[in-house]
């Protein structure tokens, strides 16, 4: 995935999502006993977020282990192929649409996770109470709070620091340390994405907040609905996938777009020696994808 690439969504944090994406992406940052704890860290996380009762635990803890299963033996070897597929594009120059190529393949990697967990994801939802539905609300206001701290409070050119250390912070996990006229290309980036609005990012996630507590309560009305709870909860993944706010949606896409361009520029502003070390970086996380995948 493009290292430079911004999330054109908001981390998820409820649980219906720790479910189905936890298997992903920690697999994309951590090392194999990371991968190995996943089903626990989701079913900690799912709980924090909803305060299950133990038999709603119990269970939730079991579909965890399937899917994780699933994934394990499903998903690791794409995840494999993908990054080989990367390691050969390293070495030399890469182009805007290479590095967004990547980057939609990855997403369509996750998707596929998403499908598979969406029984589990219906079955949990037709399981919650009016108050577990009201504990997932208090659990998203704490962290609105702290995005607002993090994003909205400070002025624009702490914002920018912030960004900038951060995506500084990526690449040099990804190439090693880069010098000082590569780090002046991430300032520039960060100088040019002005289309980025802290506000209207706030604003799109307290929609998918509300519209998942929307969806969950209309979904309690009728617990034995099952067909109703799929459908309804369909939709609300769809509306994460493309916002119905159309300016979001819009300028989403033109993140993703800038975030590619800035990768390739970058990238083709690495030394040999530094393309070489992304090549290593990605060839350990094939590694460790076949050694969990048992291949």
């Amino acid at each position: 995935m493009p290292a430079l690439a911004p999330a054109p969504r908001p981390r998820w944090r409820t649980a219906a999502v720790v479910l189905a994406s936890a298997l992903l992406l920690q697999a994309c940052s951590a090392v194999r006993l990371a991968y190995q704890q996943v089903p626990q860290l989701a079913a900690w996380q799912i709980h924090r977020h909803l305060d299950l009762t133990d038999t709603q635990q119990d269970q939730v803890r079991e579909a965890l282990n399937e899917l994780h299963q699933w994934h394990r033996d499903t998903m690791l070897p794409r995840h494999a192929r993908l990054l080989q597929q990367v390691q050969q594009q390293l070495p030399g120059d890469v182009t805007a649409e290479q590095a967004c190529a990547t980057y939609a393949d990855v997403r369509t990697q996750l998707d596929r996770v998403i499908a598979q967990a969406e029984p589990r994801l219906v079955w949990l939802a037709s399981q919650l109470t009016a108050g577990q539905i009201r504990h997932l609300q208090k659990k998203q206001a704490d962290s609105n709070a702290d995005w607002k701290k993090e994003w909205l409070d400070p002025t624009p050119g702490q914002r920018r620091e912030l960004r900038y250390e951060r995506l500084l912070s990526r690449a040099e996990r990804f190439y090693g340390p880069l010098e000082p006229p590569q780090k002046a290309l991430l300032r520039e980036f960060i100088a040019r994405q002005s289309t980025w609005d802290p506000q209207h990012t706030y604003a799109e996630r307290l929609r998918r907040q509300q519209d998942l507590v929307q969806v969950l309560e209309q979904i309690a009305q009728d617990r034995a609905n099952i067909a109703q709870a799929r459908t309804l909860l369909r939709g609300y993944l769809n509306r994460l996938n493309t916002s119905p706010d159309a300016t979001y949606e819009s300028a989403a896409r033109q993140w993703v777009e800038e975030g590619c361009a800035a990768f390739a520029q970058l990238h083709n502003a690495m030394t040999d020696a530094q393309r070489l070390k992304a090549v290593q970086s990605v060839k350990g996380y094939e590694r460790d994808f076949w050694v969990l995948a048992g291949r």
